[in-house]
């Protein structure tokens, strides 16, 4: 789902519980619920006593819910988090013609942007356009470990309508429920690396298997058996990302535990780093069954087309792997002009954003001076229902004293406010999850502008050279089209793909022949014209 600004927040008045036990219905003023969008109480269609909450869509609010704030970061609601699994149920009816799917949810907020991220439960239930005027149920379940204590959460209902029909939803009796913490947990596992294993240096993901009663991990690594001179670490979740030297042997452990104590008996394990360098990843969403993806990118001459026709939002890949596809950089240019274009979900306004990451030290990371690039956005209006492309726009430039090489470039594309101080976290930081949007890697091969050969390593050649007017490719066979550079890197000609290229209105000296395969790799020649 989208990052949604709230403007208020309202604390619950309970006393201390060992775990979170709450319910609301609707019947008093409903305090320490939140409510955004459109709504209010309604009289006529609850589920029990004599009062509901309504929410209220139409043609500017298009997704709302109600969620209590059950977990203010500092626990100052009262409430006692013990880390173990929550159950949520709730009752509804609906309005003719309002349709979508109906949710469980929580939702997470960012405290720099002040935006909170809703995170949907299950599969949700279908509403379809007839009235629902029997009281329907809603549940879902928030796995054990999920909430991390230095942040703040609010748990109850949501849902983003589909179609144009407007109308009212009324929800009632929320329910949240706390299973109580009786005993240690299982140990986990450690699922990547595993032990023995050789592994890239750099920014490494680990990851490792759940424990069903886990409220957290504590996750050591050292360089010695027993140590964790490299990390000590408590994490939420069951992925941490590390910086790691190549060409290095490591220790780590992963202990689950919870308020009752630690795991027992969990085995250390032991691997290597080679000489590699990889990343963060792969970037997971909160929402992946309503992703807005990547259509194109396109820069240093070359675009590269993913997800092209894209009916919407729907189950895209979140994390695309395309550094296959590299993007050829000379070192005689300092700034280069990059574009993507990218799909809209809204039937309204809405803004979207992308970012850019370099890893131009090739150390592992993106949080080098000069690695990161704009977080810009653009405000798209579909008034068809049909989703509209986007086009965003930026400059890319090198850093001075960046040594020639290959490089790793990641392009994030995600819902932005509108807002130009409210930053999307998912587009802020290259190792961020998504929302509903979509990340792209790709490789840069930055390159000496003077350092071209006459034979590529494939085998084709150009001849003759030096040549007079024509100059011919021994094998067109996956050539996508054919540019024509002069010795200042400006483009002079576009051809299409022929064994035989009529430059006879070139001038006479040095050009650079690009030929841009269809597998999104560029081989260039230096070829002399009399």
């Amino acid at each position: 789902m989208k990052k949604i600004l709230f403007s208020c927040l309202l604390a619950l008045g309970v006393g201390v519980n060992a775990q979170l036990d709450f319910s609301e219905d609707f019947e008093g003023d409903a305090t320490g619920m939140i409510q955004f969008g459109g709504g209010g109480f309604n009289t006529v269609n609850y589920c029990s006593a004599t009062t509901s909450g309504s929410l209220t869509y139409s043609a500017t609010v298009t997704q709302t819910g109600w969620l209590a704030n059950l977990l203010e970061k500092g626990d100052v609601t009262g409430q006692s988090n013990n880390g173990q699994k929550l159950d949520i149920t709730f009752s509804y009816k609906k309005a003719a013609n309002l349709t979508g799917t109906l949710y469980a949810a929580y939702a997470v907020l960012d405290d720099v942007s002040n935006l909170w991220s809703i995170v949907t439960l299950g599969t949700g239930v279908p509403l379809t356009a007839t009235a629902v005027t029997t009281c329907g149920t809603v549940t879902g379940s928030i796995p054990a470990g999920t909430f991390d204590p230095n942040k703040t959460y609010a748990v109850g209902t949501w849902m983003a309508k589909t179609g144009t029909g407007v109308g009212a939803l009324y929800v009632d009796d929320l329910i949240i429920k706390q299973a109580p913490a009786t005993a240690v947990p299982a140990c986990a596992t450690f699922t990547s690396p595993t032990s023995g294993a050789s592994v890239p240096g750099g920014t490494y993901g680990l990851a490792w298997t759940t424990s069903p009663t886990a409220s957290s991990y504590k996750i050591t690594i050292g360089t010695t058996p027993g140590a964790s001179d490299v990390v000590n670490a408590t994490v939420y979740g069951n992925t941490l990302n590390v910086a790691l030297p190549t060409n290095s042997t490591y220790y780590a452990k992963v202990t689950a535990t919870n308020t009752v104590g630690d795991a027992t008996g969990c085995q250390e394990i032991t691997f290597t780093t080679n000489s590699n360098v990889g990343h963060c990843g792969p970037i997971t969403s909160t929402a992946p069954s309503v992703i807005a993806p990547i259509r194109s990118v396109t820069f240093a001459g070359v675009t590269n087309t993913s997800d092209p026709t894209p009916a919407g939002l729907g189950a895209f890949p979140v994390h695309q792997d395309f550094k296959n596809i590299e993007f050829p950089v000379k070192n005689d240019v300092t700034t280069l002009p990059l574009s993507i274009i990218g799909s809209n979900n809204a039937t309204a306004a809405n803004g979207w954003g992308m970012s850019v990451f370099i890893d131009w030290n090739n150390d592992g990371d993106f949080n080098d001076a000069g690695e990161a690039y704009f977080n810009t956005f653009e405000t798209k209006v579909s008034t068809s229902g049909i989703p509209t492309t986007v086009p965003l726009t930026g400059n890319i430039t090198i850093p001075a004293g960046t040594a020639l090489g290959k490089r790793t470039m990641r392009i994030k594309y995600n819902f932005q406010s509108t807002a130009a101080a409210d930053i999307n976290p998912a587009l802020a930081d290259g190792c961020a999850n998504m929302t509903n949007g979509q990340v792209e890697d790709y490789t840069i091969d930055y390159k000496d502008a003077l350092a071209v050969s006459d034979v590529t390593k494939a085998g084709i050649s150009v001849y003759p050279n030096p040549f007079a007017d024509v100059l011919r490719i021994s094998d067109v066979k996956g050539v996508k089209s054919v540019t024509v550079n002069d010795i200042s890197g400006r483009q002079v000609k576009t051809l299409a793909p022929s064994a035989e290229l009529n430059l006879s209105n070139l001038k006479s000296g040095l050009y650079i022949v690009n030929l841009q395969m269809e597998d999104g790799s560029v081989k260039s020649f230096k070829a002399i014209k009399k």
